[in-house]
């Protein structure tokens, strides 16, 4: 699957992206640190991280499915 395709697929069903975000970030997040921060990882700072990243991306996208939409 493209980026555009993923675009067009995602566009049908504009909640389908977050959902999935949702779902695997905090468990990518946290494997990430666990390997490239072990010495000062905790599990509430990739928590903490997780749902940064997810914020700002869901506020992204919903920016690009505004623009597209209009």
């Amino acid at each position: 699957m493209t980026f555009s395709d993923f675009d067009k697929a995602t566009a049908a069903t504009p909640t389908a992206f977050p959902d999935w975000l949702a779902a695997v970030l905090p468990g990518a997040v946290d494997e990430a640190l666990r390997k490239a921060l072990s010495d000062t990882y905790t599990p509430e700072r990739a928590k903490e991280l997780a749902d940064d990243i997810f914020l700002r991306l869901r506020q992204l996208y919903t920016d690009k499915t505004t623009e597209v939409t209009l």
